[in-house]
C-alpha cells in the first residue's frame, strides 16, 4: 500500500475560548478554494467546526468532516469512523478546549505543523505559557519535533492588552506566525460556513487577509521542511497553489 502523502495541521492550546475553531475553519476553507482535498478533523465535544461545516453552502469547494468527537456507532470500529478519504492532501485539526498528556499522544500522531492561538490577556498569556512548555516538552512532540507557531488572535492595536501579549511573544522561543484583529467577520464567516478568502471583503479588511497569506506561506515552508526558526515577512513570496490569497489580499 503506497504511503499517505497529506499534510496534519494541528490547531490546540490548553485553553479555551482562543479561537481555535475560527483558526481551524479558516485554514480548512482557504486550502479547498486553493483546490486542495481537504479534510477538517473535529475533536472537540462542543462540535463547533462540524457545525459550521453544516451551515457551508453547497456552491462552495467541499471539505470532509471527520467527527473526531463522536463516540463510535454501534457495529462500527473507530478506524472507520476516523477514516479519511485517499486522495486527501491537508487535514486540519480543532481541538477541545482542554488538552492533557493523553490527549497529546492522539492529536500529536503524523502532525507537520502546530498552530498555538493566545489570546491578549494576562490569564490567555499564562495559561500559553504553561501549555507551550507542556507541549514542547512531551514525548510524542520530541519524537515527532513538528514546527510550532503561534497566532496572535482577537488583538486590538494599540492597547495594553496588546503591549503585554507582544512583549510575552517577544521572550518565547517560538515565532510567531500571523496577527488576528479583534473584529466581528469572524462572527459572520461562522454562521455562514464561510472562511476569509471566500468573502467579499473591503479594503479595510487587507490586512487581515494580508496576515492569513502569512500564515499560509509558514505552514508550507514548515510542512516542506524549511527553516521557520522566525515567521516569514508578510512579503514573502507565496507557493503557487495559495498565490491566489496574496492576489486578493
Amino acid at each position: 500500500m503506497p504511503e499517505r502523502s497529506e499534510l496534519r495541521i494541528l490547531v490546540v492550546n490548553g485553553k479555551g475560548g482562543c479561537g481555535k475553531t475560527t483558526i481551524a475553519t479558516n485554514l480548512a476553507a482557504a486550502y479547498a478554494r486553493s483546490g486542495f482535498v481537504v479534510a477538517l478533523s473535529d475533536y472537540d465535544a462542543q462540535a463547533s467546526s462540524s457545525q459550521w461545516l453544516e451551515q457551508r453552502p453547497a456552491q462552495l469547494a467541499g471539505i470532509h468532516l471527520i467527527a473526531s468527537h463522536q463516540r463510535t456507532a454501534m457495529y462500527a470500529t473507530r478506524s472507520f469512523q476516523l477514516r479519511i478519504p485517499p486522495d486527501t492532501q491537508r487535514i486540519v485539526i480543532d481541538t477541545p478546549s482542554a488538552v492533557g498528556d493523553r490527549d497529546l499522544d492522539t492529536l500529536l500522531r503524523g502532525v507537520n505543523a502546530i498552530l498555538v492561538p493566545i489570546l491578549p490577556s494576562s490569564i490567555d498569556i499564562r495559561a500559553g505559557t504553561r501549555f507551550i512548555a507542556q507541549l514542547l516538552s512531551h514525548r510524542a512532540y520530541r519524537a515527532r519535533n513538528a514546527p510550532v507557531g503561534v497566532i496572535a488572535n482577537r488583538v486590538r492595536d494599540n492597547t495594553r492588552t496588546h503591549a503585554k501579549l507582544l512583549q510575552f511573544l517577544r521572550c518565547l522561543n517560538v515565532p510567531t506566525v500571523a496577527t488576528f484583529r479583534d473584529c466581528s467577520l469572524y462572527t459572520r464567516l461562522a454562521e455562514e460556513g464561510t472562511g476569509i478568502f471566500e468573502d467579499q471583503l473591503g479594503a479595510s479588511m487587507a490586512r487581515e487577509t494580508r496576515e492569513w497569506s502569512r500564515l499560509l506561506r509558514w505552514i508550507d515552508a514548515a510542512c516542506a521542511g524549511l527553516d521557520c526558526s522566525q515567521a516569514l515577512p508578510a512579503r514573502a513570496a507565496a507557493p503557487r497553489r495559495v498565490a491566489l490569497h496574496s492576489a486578493e489580499a
